[in-house]
């Protein structure tokens, strides 16, 4: 397996590069949005357990509770969120890597 870093290239020069900030500045930007969707669902969630522990106990379907839902629904978001960065990465990410590893190539 070969390496694809090489201790000659200029690595400043390259994280200076628009192609690397226009990079970073998307992966940033989901994460940013998927924390901020992920704690703000997880907030909703202790919320309505913490005060209105009656609803949250309420039977929706087969004993499942309202609270357990909302809890389980904590899991459908992560696993929605994973596979979005997933598809973003082989479909926009890899791109932009690919031009930011052709860059660092060129000017090695």
């Amino acid at each position: 397996m070969t390496s694809r870093i090489s201790p000659a290239i200029d690595w400043s020069a390259v994280q200076r590069s628009e192609e690397f900030r226009a990079l970073v500045a998307r992966r940033g930007r989901f994460v940013r949005v998927a924390a901020a969707a992920i704690l703000t669902w997880f907030a909703v969630f202790l919320a309505v357990v913490g005060a209105a522990p009656a609803f949250a106990g309420t039977v929706v379907v087969a004993g499942m509770t309202v609270g357990f839902l909302l809890g389980l629904s904590q899991f459908v978001l992560a696993w929605f969120l994973t596979w979005r960065y997933l598809r973003l990465s082989t479909t926009v990410f890899s791109g932009l890597e690919d031009r930011v590893l052709a860059l660092a190539a060129v000017r090695a």
